[in-house]
């Protein structure tokens, strides 16, 4: 009994959760730098979350595009429809809605690390980058806490993204009744 690789949900579920890790990866680099890079000129802590989380964002839904339309998502109804102007744009506005939720969950994130523990995991992440070049990072907690709601973030966009993904965008074609 051969398993078929491009109607089996759970090799579907895999490409996408690997999809995923890699997209949340490059967005977590990008993402990172950029915040550090912004703190340091200066710029209101919330903006400068919020931008990074952009940058980001946008490098993860191109990869996760090409991704998702040439490897995750293979028993779609109509193979040609995700490569036309119309469905870009819809995989674009469903994926910002997901930055949206990402961004409020980073900001919720950082607001209870400030006002629950003290940690402030946004004005510190200029001094966390020189920290992971030199591998101090391990017993640093803004890092550690900045980490965990990224992980966080990313689980709530994960989520949202593959349920517009499977229900509204790569829909599966109709099974025929027998």
């Amino acid at each position: 009994m051969s398993i078929d690789k491009k109607t089996n949900r759970g090799l579907e579920v895999l490409r996408f959760l690997v999809t995923g890790i890699v997209c949340a990866l490059v967005d977590f680099i990008v993402s990172y730098f950029v915040l550090a890079g912004l703190v340091k000129t200066g710029m209101n802590s919330g903006w400068a979350n919020a931008l990074s989380i952009a940058a980001g964002f946008v490098i993860g839904v191109i990869l996760n595009y090409i991704l998702s339309t040439f490897w995750v998502f293979q028993n779609v109804r109509d193979d040609k429809a995700s490569k036309k102007p119309l469905f870009i744009f819809w995989f674009v506005v469903l994926s910002a809605g997901a930055m949206l939720l990402s961004i409020g969950t980073m900001q919720l994130c950082a607001i209870v690390c400030l006002n629950a523990w003290n940690i402030d995991i946004i004005s510190k992440a200029d001094t966390i980058v020189g920290e992971l070049f030199s591998f101090t990072f391990w017993g640093d907690i803004a890092f550690w806490a900045y980490f965990i709601s990224f992980v966080l973030k990313t689980f709530v966009g994960l989520v949202w993204n593959y349920l517009t993904r499977k229900f509204i965008l790569y829909r599966e074609p109709k099974k025929e009744s027998v």
